[in-house]
């Protein structure tokens, strides 16, 4: 991805962000590029958001990958629900990755509705 992001749309995106935190309820959300490189981060954060980025860009990869195995184009849903975070992966543009995590209490359905309302904003931001 070689998208040059101005400090305007930046600051445009993050408020973005943090609103989406705010609506869902959601701990913590970042972008990232489908290589693993951070792009943004709001949120509680008690762990090393960057290495969250890589490894989630990395399982992303590998999911498709295991969608193509099997005669996929993709999984509509990448999801993984733990004890006291879930985390939820969303394609946002062919070169972003958004990845949220949020607590088992709130709706994934809700999450993944807000989601789409941002999605639109954010791709008109950052230009891709």
């Amino acid at each position: 991805m070689n998208t040059i992001i101005n400090e305007e749309s930046a600051d445009k995106v993050e408020e973005v962000l943090r609103r989406f935190i705010d609506e869902s309820g959601a701990t913590y959300a970042l972008l990232t590029d489908m290589g693993g490189n951070l792009l943004f981060k709001i949120g509680e954060e008690n762990f090393d958001g960057d290495t969250l980025a890589v490894l989630s860009a990395a399982n992303y990869a590998a999911t498709k990958e295991i969608a193509t195995l099997i005669n996929e184009d993709n999984f509509s849903l990448l999801f993984h629900r733990g004890n006291n975070e879930n985390i939820h992966f969303a394609k946002i543009t062919p070169d972003i990755l958004m990845i949220v995590l949020f607590k088992p209490y709130l709706s994934l359905g809700l999450l993944r509705l807000k989601i789409e309302n941002i999605q639109n904003e954010i791709t008109s931001l950052i230009g891709a």
